[in-house]
This record gives structure tokens, sequence and C-alpha cells, in this order.
């Protein structure tokens, strides 16, 4: 499956991801093709966050707008008038300094006086309220936000009402989604003309609640001129694998070695071997620490266990693919695994996933060359040990830390997290699927497995990093619509998987 492509088809505006700076510069551009002022797309963003209104929130009657000075509050002007038209019960604070509108803010706020509307002062009570409309700040924020927005955005978030917010929650840094202080936790977000980095990623994506995207009308155009950072895929969206030929036999799936399973870690590596398997891997070999053998061979009877590390070289000339790294641990045991297995495919280069451990390990020893066809697949943590910084810093801007562990690497990087980011020399994407429920032991190490065997039947790295990826949340999706999020092991996932490789 050498040739295999996940993003066949052809890609949509809502699958790509545009900075707030080429947004600003190629909306009006858009607008203007289109035969439409700004004003009227202001309209529009009205009207996309009202019909939002309308179906999440059918029985509100009793609506708070919060409007700042930038466009994001002329918008929030529109809502309000439409609400109160509907016959809603509107109070609108405006919070900026109407001296700041623009021309378009200020006929927005014109045309709600017009129709008996009244911008009244804060502070008001918030649970008098069904809803909250956060029109408060747009794409402009960066950095953390000041005084008077930071204490109303957090009366806001302590107050039990729900949100929905204006193109972004405010607060929320559009190209990065790290906010480094207050920013509206929203229920609902519309984000208009076309959807920015920062939504789908890190903290950005947590405080987005629901997130919904509307081009206003001129999403052909916009994308037809405009160009996109980075892509923003779901499982639903990717290619299926071609159908297996009649003659297919095991070795033609390929031949997997998973490293790992130190003492009191056996069931990281068990783990990875079994989801190899439901990924559609050939035979897989397990080398593991010898008092770790029985419990990885006793619980899955398909997978080939040996706790003999004399056979490594044997193994993994056997081996077409290799996972290291899930349970291998740093004492002297793992160390010795991990700097002869690099020392070994520095000479018979194979593909290979790195993953836990031997992403600590190789931290420390970067003067290793990876192979070329390697993925891996740091958490916020490992990507800070690799980079020799501080975890918190990889999250303040995670596209830029992507990219910096690939220019680093050389290799085809998945940086997990919320909206976990696949990056090679080429593209970066965002994976769409995954859920909270994933924050649970063993999590990672299926993940590797998928990849393993994905790369075991020939897949390209950067396809198979897409693909499983996108896989292995979905999995994990498609159990917590069927049994919730609290709760899930890493195992239902596995269930899951040979599910979806057929689809």
């Amino acid at each position: 499956m050498k040739h295999y492509n996940a993003l066949e088809r052809p890609l949509s505006l809502s699958q790509k991801l545009y900075t707030a700076d080429e947004v600003r510069r190629q909306e009006p551009q858009a607008a203007q093709q289109a035969g439409l002022d700004m004003y009227t797309l202001m309209e529009r963003a009205g009207m996309a966050v009202f019909r939002r209104l309308q179906e999440s929130y059918p029985s509100a009657r009793r609506l708070l707008v919060l409007v700042g000075h930038g466009n994001n509050g002329g918008d929030g002007y529109v809502v309000a008038r439409l609400a109160r038209q509907q016959g809603l019960d509107v109070t609108l604070c405006a919070l900026g300094n109407a001296d700041k509108y623009s021309d378009d803010t200020r006929r927005a706020s014109h045309l709600w006086q017009e129709i008996g509307g009244v911008d009244q002062a804060w502070p008001v009570t918030l649970g008098d309220f069904d809803l909250i409309i956060d029109g408060i700040l747009g794409t402009g924020v960066k950095g953390a936000v000041k005084s008077p927005y930071k204490e109303i955005i957090e009366a806001v978030n302590g107050s039990s009402t729900e949100v929905l917010s204006i193109d972004i929650p405010s607060g929320v840094p559009a190209d990065t989604g790290f906010t480094g202080g207050e920013a509206i936790q929203a229920n609902h977000t519309v984000t208009l003309v076309a959807i920015k980095p920062g939504l789908v990623t890190g903290q950005g994506k947590a405080h987005c609640g629901e997130l919904h995207f509307n081009p206003l009308g001129i999403g052909d155009i916009f994308d037809a001129r405009a160009t996109h950072s980075a892509l923003h895929v779901g499982f639903k969206q990717l290619a299926p694998l071609p159908a297996r030929v009649a003659t297919a036999h095991k070795n033609s799936c390929g031949r997997l070695l998973c490293i790992g399973g130190n003492v009191g870690m056996a069931g990281a590596i068990r783990l990875t071997g079994e989801a190899a398997l439901r990924a559609g891997s050939g035979p897989v070999k397990v080398l593991c620490h010898r008092d770790s053998v029985a419990t990885v061979s006793q619980g899955r009877p398909e997978l080939m266990v040996s706790g003999d590390a004399s056979q490594l070289d044997t193994l993994l000339q056997w081996a077409t693919t290799v996972v290291l790294g899930p349970g291998l641990g740093t004492d002297d045991w793992g160390t010795s695994l991990f700097l002869r297995t690099m020392n070994i495919l520095s000479r018979t280069p194979k593909s290979l996933v790195l993953d836990a451990d031997g992403l600590n390990l190789w931290a420390s020893h970067q003067e290793l060359s990876l192979p070329e066809s390697t993925i891996i697949t740091p958490h916020p943590g490992e990507a800070a040990r690799i980079l020799d910084n501080q975890g918190k810093d990889i999250e303040q801007d995670r596209f830029t830390a992507a990219r910096q562990l690939q220019e680093v690497s050389h290799t085809t990087v998945i940086l997990k997290g919320a909206g976990s980011l696949i990056a090679d020399d080429k593209r970066t994407a965002v994976c769409q699927d995954g859920n909270p429920g994933m924050a649970t032991p063993g999590m990672g190490d299926v993940l590797s497995g998928v990849l393993g065997g994905l790369l075991a039947q020939g897949i390209p790295p950067a396809e198979a990093a897409l693909l499983g990826t996108c896989l292995h949340s979905r999995a994990a999706d498609l159990d917590a619509a069927n049994q919730g999020q609290r709760g899930m092991i890493a195992s239902d996932v596995i269930h899951r998987i040979r599910e979806l490789v057929n689809h």
C-alpha cells in the first residue's frame, strides 16, 4: 500500500485552517469579489449566530449580549437586534470604547437603537439570563487579557449561564489557542469565514465547546484566494484502505517487532502488540523483559513473545517494522535495548515508531539519526525534553512545536493532546476526532500499535500517521458514544480498531 494517500479526496474549506492575519487580508477582497460590502458580511455573521442560537437554545427567552468595540461587537449588535425583533428579551452591555467603533459596528449599533434597543452598563446579574452571547473580543487578542475584560470574563465563567461565542471565545488567541490568562469558556462557538488554528487544538479547543463553521457565502472565493496554514481533518474524511488481494498471506502484511515491556510495564507492550494485530499487521513479535513474558503471552496468544534480549539482532533481521518504547523504561535494561536497536537500525534502516521511553532516551541521545521512515509520537512533556524546554512552552504554540520537532528529528511527528497535530516535511494537520476520555493510561501504547500495524502493511509514514491518529481517536469516540467518556480504558479502544480499518 505504498501508494495509499489518506487525503486523495479534494479538501473543502472546512478542512483548512487560516491564520488571523490571512483572514484579515483576504476577507475584504473576497467580499468585494462577491459583490458584497463588509457590513453585509456583518449582517450575515449576526444571522449565522442567531440561527445557531435558535437551533441550540430553542427555549431561550432572556439573552445577555456582551459587545466590545471591535467587529465582533458589531456582530453582537446584529444578533441582539434580530433576537429582539423575534420577541426575545434582550439585554446588551456595551463594554468597549464607542469612539473606536468601525463604521460597520457603528451602523449595527444605530440599527439596534432604532428598534428601541438600549446599551446598558456592566455589571448585570448573570443568573437572570438563559444565554450569554459573547462578542467581547475577536481575533486580535495577543497574550493575556487585561482589565476590565479580565474581570468580566471571570464573572461570565463563574456563572452557570451557558455561552455562545461569536467567531472565537473572547481571550483565545486565534493562531495558537494558548490563553495565558482568562478566556471565555463557551458552550458553542460559531466561527466565521474560515476556521482559525487556535480553535482546534490545546486550550483553544477546550474553550470553544462545540465548534460550528459558517463561511458567510464567500467560502469558494475565499478558498481560491487564501493560503491555509494547516489542515483540519477527521477519520470520516480520509480514504479507506484498499481491499486485500485474494492471494494475501500473513507475511504480505509485514512483520512487526514491538520492543518494550520492562518489569512492571508488561501491559504497555501487550496493548501495542494487540493494537497492531487489530490494525491489520502481519505477524507480531514482542521483545520484553523476561519477567514480563508470561503476562504478555497469556493475554494475547497470537503474539509471539520473547524475553531473551540476546535475540535482538535476529528479531530485527526478521522484522520489516519496529515499535520501540512502550514500557521500555530508562534503566540499564531499557537503555541497553534502545542503544542496541538504534545501532542496528543505523545499518539496516526499517520503518520505526518511536514512543514513550524510546523518546525519552532519544532526547538525550539525539546524535543518533532516526531512520527516514520514522514516526515519533510525543506528548507535550516528551516534546519538551526533545526540544529542551518546558512543557508549558509546547502548549503555548503547538503548531510551532510540531514543526520544530519535525525539523529536529527529520521524521513524521504526532504531537499528542487535545487536537493532536500530525506534521511531516510537507504539511501539518490537526485531528478532528478524539475526546477527554482518552486521558487514560495505555492510550498512547495503543496508538503506537496502530501506527506500527499500518507501517508494517506498507503505508508511507506521513499517511500512516494521519490515518492512524484519526482512526485511533475515532475508535475512542465510538466507544464514548456507546458507554461514555469517564471510565474508558485503553483496551476498550482496541475493540473498535478492526471495525474502522475495514470501513
